[in-house]
């Protein structure tokens, strides 16, 4: 996947990417979404398995704002959804950490 790929891909929000395609990316996709955002980007770690991540690159100062919006395509309980919105906010780290 090249970069311009994972920009679009990122944009639509409920898409969420590899971290591995990510990680070669890394330094480019920092100064580009920090530029965007005008803050610290987050990388939102939606998904773990035992092999791999996957992850969507969100502002830091609408990260819960961006867990809602990725949770909303899917049918789930009150319960679960707090149980995810947990999980996702455990798991994710800054962008520049990455």
């Amino acid at each position: 996947m090249k970069l311009h790929e994972i920009i679009t891909t990122n944009e639509k929000g409920t898409s969420a990417i590899l971290t591995e395609l990510l990680y070669k990316y890394k330094k480019s996709l920092y100064i580009y979404y920090k530029d965007l955002f005008c803050c610290e980007p987050v990388l939102m770690v939606t998904t773990v398995f035992n092999a791999a991540q996957y992850a969507i690159i969100v502002p830091s100062n609408e990260f819960n704002e961006a867990i809602e919006h990725y949770l909303n395509n899917d049918n789930m309980s009150e319960e679960d959804r707090e149980s995810e919105k947990e999980l996702i906010s455990f798991q994710s780290i800054m962008l520049k950490d990455f």
